[in-house]
Formats: structure tokens, sequence, C-alpha cells
């Protein structure tokens, strides 16, 4: 919805800055005003702030005014409300925007006030320790927060402005350059490092050099090529709900009862705020021990809000900025953590052919380096080693099984013949018994027990004592299932396969192909198809369930895909499930992308 603000204000801008008279300005306004009240939903409290970024007071404050032709003489105030002079604004500006009761109510506010009243006390091992944590993933969105963990800096600094340089003598200083929200102004200064600062600036260029974050740069730059605060804020933009996920999944997140970091009164803990204040504490106890009004001071340095080289009692007025992030305390010592130990690296001497089979391994996985893609091959090759002795081990003792197995059908065997025996002999003694009663002695019980005697003899006979049942199954042995590689498979044979794989490799691909659709087939007017669940299901013919769940395990990607065309639910940019293909002949794309990217394989509905 900002991008259409910023439209919307370009547009009045150039339909007025020409005009010289209140009746041509005044029409331009209303249908300025009547897209703010019906095309979005912002509050008094977040239009002020909405339309300062898109350029609207800095646009109009920037024309030649005149008295009566294009501005009007107005009342100027001090903060007590006293009338100090007159100024001249463009009628624009009395006409559009917030009004002065809308400023007022605006700056009623008590937030920053009440949560100094209400502070909250940091632990900073804890914190030091999630800190190291994120420093040392290989997730860019993990090394990211690290950063600013450790920094203090924005996450629009940490990923394009920050530049880190050593400071001779300092272990944990660095020499900070790209500061954000300086108006043209490029301050250099000292800021304090929660790690040692050789590892802090070896993990910016990793973050800086990994894939993601080199596309996500060259894209904002391909879309505002010489305004560097848009490019701040696409920025921060598409990163913001990758971070936030990573602050509350390492920090804590709302209804934890025992956060890693206590929330800051009347928030919740969604964002790199905290972050930023919580840092300012930990350095401030840690390097300064002077009075509460030097630590204010240095606070102020550290956050780059008091970086003149020599500032005037004036200037401290910036410290009003700073104070808004003094709401955490500390009741320990802070100490200076190590860097975490690296295993030492040796060199490795392969041929020109096999160097070039790594190169092209550590492309194809987006790997950072070369050993990492060296460690992968020993990983593949111990994990393959570990199959085939589990795969001999399983044959041998699929051998024994058999073994057993055939001993025991013979015993079976032997045990029959000796009941089909018993068996007549019993038959035969009855029979006896019935023609001569005069001489039988034994009744039906002593019969069975001396017959029950008799087997047993047998049986220990051929067992040699051990008593093995008269029947026996043999055992079957499940033969070891072959994995199949399904994204070696063709198109046809992926949606020929019911197989629970191959479903998700249906959905992978249908994905893949919208994606490349997007990117190299359509041409943005209105032609352009987000990725959904309806239309992942549509393409791929999958269950809306596993969609669901794949979305959720791809959502950065999800998320910084639809973002980069500006087809994110604006309303909750960070829930790919709320995002929509409204108005658009979803048929005609699915039918396109099927043929041209799925074999014509996929869209079962719309082939029938």
């Amino acid at each position: 919805m900002s991008k259409a603000v910023q439209e919307q204000v370009d547009q009045l801008f150039e339909a007025t800055k020409g005009l010289q008279s209140l009746e041509e300005i005044k029409p331009y306004c209303e249908a300025f005003n009547e897209f703010i009240n019906t095309k979005t939903s912002y509050s008094n409290k977040s239009l002020g702030t909405v339309l300062s970024r898109a350029g609207f007071y800095k646009k109009f404050k920037s024309l030649s005014l005149e008295q009566g032709k294009n501005a009007v003489s107005v009342p100027k105030h001090d903060a007590q409300s006293n009338v100090t002079g007159n100024e001249l604004k463009h009628y624009v500006l009395l006409l559009c925007g917030l009004d002065k009761s809308h400023w007022e109510e605006r700056n009623k506010s008590t937030r920053v006030s009440d949560r100094l009243e209400n502070g909250q006390e940091i632990s900073p091992d804890e914190y030091l320790e999630v800190t190291e944590k994120l420093l040392a993933s290989d997730d860019p969105h993990e090394v990211a927060v690290g950063l600013i963990a450790a920094t203090g800096r924005r996450p629009h600094e940490i990923l394009a402005r920050a530049k880190f340089a050593a400071v001779e003598g300092q272990s944990y200083q660095v020499m900070f350059t790209g500061q954000g929200k300086k108006r043209g102004d490029k301050p250099v200064f000292p800021i304090a490092t929660l790690y040692p600062a050789s590892y802090v600036i070896e993990r910016l260029n990793w973050l800086r050099k990994e894939p993601t974050t080199k596309a996500l740069l060259a894209e904002v730059a391909n879309e505002n090529p010489t305004d560097v605060a848009a490019q701040n804020r696409a920025i921060d933009s598409r990163r913001n709900g990758s971070l936030n996920r990573v602050v509350r999944g390492y920090f804590g997140d709302k209804g934890d009862k025992t956060p890693i970091l206590n929330f800051r009164h009347g928030e919740e803990q969604d964002n790199c705020k905290a972050l930023r204040a919580a840092y300012l504490a930990l350095a401030i106890e840690r390097d300064c021990q002077g009075s509460t009004g030097s630590k204010m001071l240095h606070a102020a340095r550290l956050a780059g809000h008091f970086v003149k080289d020599a500032p005037t009692d004036r200037d401290l007025q910036n410290l009003v900025t700073t104070l808004g992030y003094a709401d955490y305390y500390l009741t320990k010592p802070v100490g200076f953590p190590d860097a975490p130990s690296k295993e030492k690296l040796s060199n490795v001497r392969v041929n020109s052919s096999n160097l070039e089979a790594i190169r092209h391994l550590q492309g194809e996985l987006n790997l950072p380096n070369q050993q990492s893609a060296i460690t992968y091959l020993l990983e593949s090759f111990n994990n393959r080693l570990d199959i085939a002795k589990q795969l001999q081990s399983a044959h041998q003792k699929l051998a024994q099984l058999e073994t057993q197995v055939k001993q025991l059908q013979e015993t079976n065997n032997q045990l029959t013949d000796m009941n089909n025996q018993l068996q007549q002999e019993k038959d035969a003694m009855s029979a006896s018994a019935s023609q001569q009663p005069q001489t039988v002695t034994l009744n039906v019980t002593e019969l069975d027990s001396w017959l029950e005697q008799k087997v047993i003899e047998v049986v220990n006979k051929v067992t040699g004592g051990q008593a093995i049942a008269a029947k026996s199954i043999p055992a079957k042995v499940t033969p070891i299932k072959e994995e199949i590689d399904w994204q070696a498979k063709s198109d046809a044979e992926v949606w020929g396969s019911k197989a629970t794989l191959a479903t998700v490799e249906k959905i992978r691909r249908s994905y893949q192909a919208i994606c490349l659709y997007n990117d190299t087939v359509a041409t943005g007017e209105g032609d352009r198809l987000a990725v959904t669940n309806q239309a992942l299901r549509d393409l791929s013919g999958c269950n809306g369930l596993m969609i669901r769940d794949w979305i959720e395990a791809h959502k950065d990607e999800i998320i910084s895909h639809n973002a980069k065309f500006g087809m994110e639910n604006k309303k909750d940019p960070s829930n790919p499930a709320s995002y929509a293909n409204k108005g658009k002949d979803t048929d005609k794309i699915l039918l396109l992308i099927n043929e041209e990217f799925l074999s014509g394989e996929a869209f079962k509905a719309g082939r029938n």
C-alpha cells in the first residue's frame, strides 16, 4: 500500500507544482484525500510517517512559495503552542494529510515515557550466548540478526550499507560507515562490538557474499537505481518478516513466560528495535563507567544520534531520541566473549579437473566456499559407507534367518511324522482293547499319561532336550526398499506416480514453474501469478494440506518472490496463506505455465 501512496504523492506533486491559484489546486487535493480515505486504512499516528517517507512534505517545501498564489501565511508555534511568528505554507500541505488537530493528537503519545518508567532487566550472559549462536549459523537471516544484536545497527545497514573497519589497538571496536536516516550525510564514527571486531567483520563479509543476500541487493538496486532511501525501505520490507521470526524464535515470543530478552513495556517481541536498545545497555555497562550524563552521551554516539566532529550544546537535543532506547538495565557485569574456535584449515592438492568438479558442486549447492563442498563430499561418503555396512549386516542377518527357518521346517516335518506314528499306535491299542476287554487294566487317563510320556521321550531324542513347538511359522524378512530420486525423473514420470515423495516433487516443480513464468514470460500487465495454495493445488493436482505444509516450510522464498512483484498481501505480508490472485484469468495462465515449463503433464483440470 505504501507504494500506491508514493505514486499518488508523485502524481499530486507533478499536477500542482506549477499551479498558481487555490481554485486550480483544490480539485487535485480533493482527489488525493478521497484516495487516502477510501483506499487506505492508515491511522492518524501512522499516516504522517507514511507521507513523510513518500516525500510529501519535502517536495512541497522545496517549491518557491508566493502569498495568495500557491501558498498562504499561517502562524508558527513552539513546543508549548505559543505563536512565535508566521510562515508560508503551500496550499497542498494545508488541504492534504494531517491537519493541526491531528498533529496535536499524534504528539500527545506517552508511549516512550511509559516505557522508561517500566524498564526491563537484561541477563548479559544469556543475551551474549544467543548472539553467539546466531553469528555462527549458516542461515543468512540468523546471521543478520546476530550482527544486529552484536553491533546495534539497523537491518538495512547490516544487509546493505554498513562497512566495518578494524580500529588499531581496539579488539572490540570497529569504525562504522553507512548509517541510514542521515539525509545525505555520511558520518564515520567508532562503535562497540559485543564480540571481537575481527569476528564481526568476518561474519558481515560472509553475509554480503551469501547468494540470497546478493540477489536481494541486486533486485532493489534495479528497482530504484538512484534512490538509496527507497532501496533501504524495500530491503526492510522484504526482510522484516524473516528477521522478526528469528528474533521471536531466539529471544522470546508473545506468551513466553521467561524470554531471553524481556519484552519492552507495551510492546511485543516482534522486531529488531529491542535488540538495538539491548545492545546500547550492554555496551554502555561494559565500556562507560562515568556519570549518568556521560553514559547518555556515549549511548547517543553509539546509536549515531550525536556524531558531529564539534557538537554544540544545542546538539544535545538529539539525546531525546537516544532516551527512547534507554529502558533496559543490567545488574550483572558484561564480559568480553571470545569468538568461537575454528578448526584450522589445511591445503589439499587436487587435479584441475577435480577442482572444477568441486567448484561446480559448490555452485549447485550454494555453498559458501570450497572447503564446504569438500566437507559435503566427505559426509556423503561416510553416509554411503554407513549404509553399505548396514546393508551387509542386513544380508548376514537374512542368511541367518533363512538357515534358522530351514532348520525349523525340518524339525516340524520330523515332529509331524512322529505325531502320525503315535496316533497309529494309539488307534491300534484302542482297537486291541475293544477286542479283548477282559485283559484291559488301563483307563483313559492312564493311557493319555503313557502317550504323553512317549511324546516327550521322542521330542527330547530329536531336539537334544530342547522343547520345540509343533508348528512353527517361518519369519518373513522385509526386503530393503530402494529410495527413488524423483528430482531426476521426467515430468511424465513424476505426474504419473502417486508416491508421497513424487507428490512433494510435483509441488516443488509447480512452484519453480510459476517463478520462471513470472521472471521470464509474464509482461507485468496484470498477467503475473502470485504463489498461493490455490495456484499450487490447481497446477500440481496435489492435496491442499500437503501444499500448506510445503508453503510453511518454504515461507521465506515465497514471500520474497511475491513481494518482488508487489503481489503480497499488504495488510499481512508475512502470511503467504493470505495471498490471492483476484481478477486474473488463472486458468489461462496455468495452461501456459503447464505447456511452457511442465511438459503439459500438470494442471489436469485445465487440460480436461
